[in-house]
């Protein structure tokens, strides 16, 4: 298994796909922080935001850096279709981690915020940007080429999906209780939308992260369905 994440890393290194969204990534940092000072919990917010967007980008990247020839092959190799896409899943969670503690610490290092940053604004940048992450992960995962055939179908499969999510947190109280079925992101949002001066975490923000890493699990728990099914 380590191999084979190892493998699907370089293969992806060496495809250059990574360079569009991390460039993109690197300017909404740069941009988002250039004037300071900055409020904690929006900022965090808005760049937890952009990297949802991001990963949806990195996710289909990585999961077609082989060609189709070489799938084949390393599919063989795998002896697994569960292990072969647990490694694919393990890069593209590996890559939401460290953007995650990248976009969290950048600020704090680059002195971006206008008051002293508490455990608790970390904490809670931390666990925003990362979950929205993995929640892109799982929801891109459903458009790639292993589902959709037309790889244009891909990408707009994506980006209607991504974008839904950012209209439902728009839309969440007209919805009423059928909200709890799509994707989470407006959870996030609303916690985020919390005053800096917040000195402890509420215990309930804890279940609502949970709530969207779960939610990412059962979309990835599809996704794995659906391929086994379709192969």
């Amino acid at each position: 298994m380590r191999g084979l994440i190892h493998y699907q890393l370089l293969t992806y290194i060496r495809s250059y796909q990574y360079i569009p969204p991390l460039t993109m990534y690197i300017l909404s940092l740069l941009i988002n922080y250039a004037y300071t000072p900055n409020p904690i919990l929006d900022s965090y917010s808005f760049t937890s935001l952009v990297l949802f967007f991001i990963m949806g980008w990195f996710t289909v990247t990585i999961f077609h850096a082989e060609d189709p020839g070489q799938k084949q092959i390393t599919l063989f190799h795998a002896k697994s279709l569960s292990v072969y896409y647990a490694a694919l899943f393990t890069v593209c969670l590996l890559a939401a981690l460290v953007f995650s503690m990248i976009s969290t610490v950048y600020p704090v290092m680059a002195g971006s915020f206008g008051i002293a940053v508490r455990s608790s604004h970390f904490i809670l940048g931390f666990l925003a940007h990362f979950s929205l992450a993995v929640l892109a992960v799982s929801l891109s995962s459903l458009f790639t080429r292993e589902l959709v055939k037309n790889k244009t179908n891909t990408w707009w499969g994506v980006l209607s999906i991504l974008i839904g999510s950012v209209v439902v947190s728009a839309l969440e109280k007209s919805i009423g209780w059928p909200v709890w079925l799509m994707p989470p992101l407006y959870l996030s949002l609303d916690m985020m939308s919390a005053t800096d001066h917040i000195q402890k975490i509420p215990i309930l923000f804890y279940g609502k992260f949970g709530w969207i890493f779960l939610y990412g699990l059962l979309c990835i728990l599809l996704f794995s369905g659906a391929v086994k099914r379709k192969m």
